[in-house]
């Protein structure tokens, strides 16, 4: 009788090792019992690299010196939950602050607006955000816009730079009807958004916690960093937060997800309230 080729099994030994390297390379806490989830999650990747166990795969891990196959783990790990206009009350207060953005900027006479999607998944907020920032007309004859996404995961980017979604990006959506038709064009099964609302639009690969990874990029005026603290330990926290206070303009704002605070965790930034919602600016005494 022929039998099929008995799944390997992750064991503890393997898991605290894989936990502790992901956790020194990316700051993430894998808390509670994950070990059966990674190994799900993981399987499919020792069948792509021919391995027969776990073992051999954190051997394998340890000797890919181009790290890429420590970016597929760490982008089967955290949670890729995105969808067009999430969390939509913390982008209408984006949308209420380019107005008084446009302004100082104005006076300055700055003429650029950057804005970065820090953990960008496969695009949908970095488009969120431009069609946000197109649609409000203020930054048109003159102006220079980049909206920049980062990510971990590369065939995560390799969706962002196609920009071609099926209806599970739109389920958050009152309105999804009416976004589709205004924004995308149907493509078989899918839908592709459409050029004008692409442009301006760059995606790069790389590790928040690097300060590598944010080398040839011009400060921000915004940054989101959305849904990315909470998978944290806090010495990462604090190291992510120094690199985001680097990187934004002086008056620069950072939004972060509804679920994560920065209060009594740092002093780099200070919260404001805008429409009810709590976003942290550049703390200006620390300048």
């Amino acid at each position: 009788m022929v039998t099929g080729r008995v799944a390997p099994v992750l064991s503890e030994d393997v898991f605290n090792s894989l936990k502790d390297l992901i956790k020194r390379r990316f700051g993430i806490n894998l808390n509670g019992n994950k070990r059966l989830t990674l190994q799900t999650k993981l399987s499919h990747r020792l069948t792509i690299l021919g391995l027969d166990n776990y073992e051999q795969y954190y051997k394998y891990l340890l000797t890919d010196h181009t790290g890429e196959e420590l970016h597929h783990c760490v982008s089967h790990i955290v949670n890729n939950e995105t969808y067009f206009m999430r969390e939509r009350e913390r982008l209408e207060a984006f949308r209420e602050l380019l107005v008084d953005v446009k302004k100082r900027k104005v006076m300055k006479r700055d003429y650029t607006l950057n804005i970065l999607s820090a953990g960008c998944s496969s695009g949908e907020e970095v488009y969120s955000l431009n069609i946000i920032l197109l649609d409000s007309g203020l930054f048109t004859w003159g102006w220079e816009t980049l909206v920049v996404g980062m990510d971990v995961s590369r065939s995560a980017l390799k969706r962002a730079q196609e920009a071609s979604y099926t209806e599970n990006s739109f389920r958050g959506l009152s309105d999804r009807e009416e976004f589709i038709k205004r924004y995308f064009y149907k493509n078989n099964n899918r839908y592709v958004l459409r050029d004008l609302y692409r442009k301006n639009t760059v995606f790069i690969h790389g590790n928040i916690l690097s300060e590598g990874s944010y080398r040839g990029l011009p400060k921000m005026d915004f940054i989101f960093c959305r849904n990315v603290m909470i998978y944290l330990t806090e010495d990462a926290l604090r190291r992510l937060s120094e690199i985001l206070f680097k990187q934004l303009q002086d008056e620069g704002y950072l939004i972060i997800g509804s679920a994560e605070t920065l209060i009594q965790k740092t002093d780099l930034f200070i919260p404001e309230y805008i429409k009810g919602v709590v976003l942290y600016r550049k703390n200006p005494h620390l300048l």
